[in-house]
């Protein structure tokens, strides 16, 4: 079929006129300040997950333990105390026997160290507060945070551990320095404790896991991703790969981990699609 001149010079001129037009542009700035609200909501709302894990060495009177984790709360310009202390007060209403914090409590200054961890330090349970440090605290002043949360009451663990006791029973609880600055010492952490006890450890980065199966940890807790902070996809299709040990809970040999997505933000005070994470850990004996 042919196209007589005047016609094509009508199609042209329809064809430039939705080019030139302001409307897509328009369209896709209000879809990208769209994206950019919800992202910047995001980033201040808080979700919790509930997550039973299985534990053959876990003692049977220790069955049902609860333990909630908290990790990357980035205490900054970007992430405002009000937030914080938003996430320690629903956490305290779950209950738990013992809370879990595993590092970044502050970016860029010192001064962000001292009311953080007095706000961690309201975090109320029977069995109290362990934590250990992440590289963005190394960043800012390890010393300093160590000092600051152990006069909040929390129990910092680094490189150390020690036999934790309770309802009858016991298990090895220890915590490693951050392994980005190379400080993590799981042979230390682990001295002390009996080869065939349940062992629990804290460590800021996941990436410990391959070494925490060959030592025989059972359940190591770590934060350090943000769950990627930032995932693009639909609900049908990934657009893009997701890194194995991104956030959840994952297994290797008999060793599993639990990476929790933080409360905090780094680089833009931002999330999408991976909102702040209150992590419930309900641990069975199998």
């Amino acid at each position: 079929m042919k196209i007589d001149g005047q016609r094509k010079s009508r199609i042209s001129d329809r064809i430039n006129s939705l080019v030139t037009s302001e409307k897509p542009l328009r369209k896709f700035a209000g879809n990208v300040s769209k994206i950019a609200k919800t992202a910047m909501d995001e980033a201040s709302s808080l979700s919790l997950e509930r997550v039973e894990i299985e534990l053959a060495r876990l003692p049977k009177k220790l069955d049902g333990f609860k333990i909630i984790h908290l990790s990357d709360f980035h205490h900054s310009p970007f992430t405002n105390l009000d937030h914080i202390e938003r996430a320690v007060k629903v956490a305290n209403r779950l209950k738990p026997d013992m809370f879990i914090l595993t590092g970044d409590y502050v970016s860029h200054e010192k001064k962000y160290i001292a009311p953080v961890a007095k706000v961690l330090g309201t975090l109320k349970s029977e069995f109290g507060t362990f934590a250990c440090l992440g590289n963005h605290d190394h960043w800012t002043s390890p010393d300093l945070v160590v000092k600051k949360f152990r006069e909040a009451g929390i129990n910092m663990l680094v490189n150390e551990g020690s036999r934790f006791e309770a309802r009858g029973s016991s298990f090895w609880i220890c915590g490693v320095d951050d392994h980005m600055v190379g400080k993590a010492d799981l042979t230390s952490a682990l001295k002390g404790s009996f080869p065939d006890e349940m062992k629990l450890l804290l460590a800021h980065n996941p990436i410990i896991l391959r070494q925490a199966a060959r030592y025989g940890v059972d359940l190591t807790l770590s934060g350090h991703t943000h769950g990627g902070q930032v995932k693009v996809r639909d609900p049908e299709k990934r657009l893009l790969p997701r890194r194995k040990l991104t956030s959840g809970l994952h297994r290797r040999k008999e060793s599993q981990i639990y990476i929790t997505r933080g409360i905090g933000t780094v680089v833009l005070p931002i999330r999408y699609q991976c909102p702040p994470e209150i992590s419930l850990l309900e641990l069975r004996a199998t």
